[in-house]
């Protein structure tokens, strides 16, 4: 973490010594800033939002003294962010430099209480991201390959339509502004792209959203122009639409991000089926938005989310995540400093993790597991495999399971390779 922050410090100095007039760029206070910011937990120097600027702010609040220049450091490096292409977040630039020239640095006094989501502090404890947090340990999760991820990600029309904007919108077009003064195309732009891309207009404003969520447009102050997603997308590299979908996922289920934050926690760290009931009562009513029922909204949250990929809709009205959910899960949570396990996929583990997963994984991952590590392989290998994990005196259960698998393979046990033939576990044994 040390190294990304002076190294970003030394990019931005060199880079403000090529402008004139040159800006102020204190380099104490640019270094007070990005730790600051990288011990609340950001992913990186580059990773900013308006919360994180507040957030800051509380802490220079409590100081007897600001130092001279502080704030218009803290200016420099968001314009070093954007014109570089390095701001991260699919923050609008506008809204944080306006954040950053209009918060509150007075000095004196305690800082205000931060505000907290009652319903997400357990869970945040429980993955050590808390203010409380005594990690407990995720289980092992076993990700779906990166061209399977994508073709998931593909069925996602919201996410589908924004890559066509993003493509229509080609080498950059000039910023305008919403009806809230957000980020936005040109009237004239947004006009022409629902007729090109046969759009209803109403729905260009939410689509440029989610394509700058996901990455596949960015802006600076003035301009809208491909964003670092864009030529991964266009490319078709393994895993570009994945990552594409799960950044811009909270976006695409707006206004429910929070929620949509919560439900999935719940669901990928227990890795199986839940009701909306069973989720409603893991969060409380702080779960729900508004004065209607958790239940309902923790439903009503689920189909959303259903509807993107997020999660499989499964009988009796129970849901699942999805290996698209999970894609999300990991990222998000890596990005929080979360330790989480990713294992390899299912073909290329061998037959020890296998059986180890079977013991320690998800519902949602040991369901058909030794099946499909079987399916993967051919049936020799398999075999040889099995009895070499299960071969010392300690692996009886797991020879039971394999032996029961093998018998299960064609109706009949398998052959034993020619080393392991005297097996107890050919023979029932054990």
């Amino acid at each position: 973490m040390t190294e990304s922050i002076y190294s970003a410090v030394h990019a931005c100095l060199d880079w403000a010594r090529t402008i004139e007039p040159r800006p102020v760029l204190d380099p104490d206070s640019l270094l007070f800033l990005l730790t600051a910011h990288m011990d609340a937990g950001a992913s990186g120097p580059g990773d900013w939002s308006a919360a994180d600027v507040h957030g800051i702010a509380r802490t220079v609040r409590a100081w007897e003294r600001v130092p001279e220049g502080l704030r218009e450091t803290w200016l420099t490096w968001c314009d070093f962010l954007v014109e570089q292409g390095r701001l991260l977040s699919a923050e609008s630039p506008r809204g944080l430099r306006a954040a950053i020239a209009e918060v509150d640095l007075t000095p004196g006094g305690p800082p205000p209480e931060e505000p907290a989501d009652e319903a997400a502090l357990p869970i945040l404890d429980r993955l050590g991201v808390g203010e409380n947090g005594r990690p407990e340990a995720v289980p092992p999760i076993v990700p779906a390959g990166p061209v399977e991820l994508d073709a998931a990600a593909h069925l996602c029309r919201p996410l589908t339509d924004a890559a066509r904007l993003a493509e229509w919108v080609g080498t950059g077009r000039i910023l305008g502004s919403g009806g809230t003064g957000e980020d936005a195309l040109l009237e004239c732009d947004a006009q022409d792209a629902a007729a090109d891309l046969g759009l209803p207009p109403e729905r260009v404003p939410v689509l440029f959203a989610v394509a700058r969520g996901s990455g596949l447009l960015r802006t600076t102050y003035t301009k809208v122009l491909p964003g670092p997603a864009a030529r991964t997308w266009l490319d078709g590299e393994p895993g570009a639409a994945a990552d594409a979908w799960a950044d811009a996922l909270l976006t695409m289920a707006e206004p429910y991000g929070v929620t949509v934050f919560l439900l999935l926690t719940d669901l990928f760290v227990h890795g199986r089926a839940r009701t909306p009931a069973q989720l409603a009562t893991a969060y409380g009513p702080g779960v729900a938005l508004g004065d209607g029922a958790p239940d309902g909204h923790v439903h009503q949250v689920l189909e959303v989310l259903a509807g993107l990929g997020a999660v499989d809709r499964l009988a009796d009205d129970r849901f699942l995540v999805t290996r698209l959910g999970d894609h999300f899960m990991v990222r998000q949570l890596r990005r929080s400093g979360a330790d989480i396990v990713v294992t390899p996929p299912v073909a290329e583990m061998d037959a020890a993790r296998v059986l180890d997963l079977l013991e320690e994984g998800r519902p949602v991952d040991t369901e058909g597991l030794l099946e499909r590590w079987v399916a993967a392989r051919d049936t020799e290998s398999a075999v040889l495999g099995l009895f070499q994990a299960t071969s010392t005196p300690g692996a009886r259960y797991r020879r039971r399971r394999v032996a029961r698998l093998l018998t299960a393979l064609d109706g009949s046990p398998a052959p034993s390779p020619r080393p392991y033939a005297p097996h107890p576990a050919e023979h029932g044994a054990l």
